[in-house]
């Protein structure tokens, strides 16, 4: 043993990688590695499925937490409490953004396929395409 995590099952990658590293990348720089990734991907389902993954959680949650930033800044002209409770649910969700990136990006380099809740079955289909 070389001590080289095994490779993501679901054939090779074409973008000349091994499997397990162009599906790590896919979530090194959120959802714009993985649009990157996915565009450069046409064989390994694997590889497109964490890509897609990427692109909808990580774009998701990133999302939602701009949109509780600026419903923070636009409840502080209304209510002070209203701004802190807005600002501190956006830290949480940059928190578990965060987290989520972490564990993503380690168990598809070690060659898991690790489906999300709610976005892992659209990513799933949405890589056999």
């Amino acid at each position: 043993m070389n001590g080289a995590p095994p490779p993501v099952s679901g054939g090779a990658s074409t973008t000349g990688l091994e499997p397990n590293v162009a599906a790590a990348l896919a979530y090194l720089a959120g959802p714009f590695s993985g649009a990157l990734i996915l565009v450069a991907e046409r064989s390994s389902v694997a590889v497109r499925f964490h890509a897609w993954q990427s692109i909808l959680a990580l774009g998701g949650l990133w999302a939602f937490g701009m949109l509780l930033y600026v419903l923070a800044f636009a409840a502080l002209f209304v209510s002070a409490t209203g701004f802190r409770v807005l600002l501190w649910l956006a830290v949480l969700v940059w928190a578990g953004w965060i987290v989520l990136w972490v564990i993503c990006l380690l168990k598809s380099y070690q060659g898991e396929r690790w489906k999300l809740p709610f976005v892992g079955d659209y990513a799933e289909r949405w890589a056999a395409l």
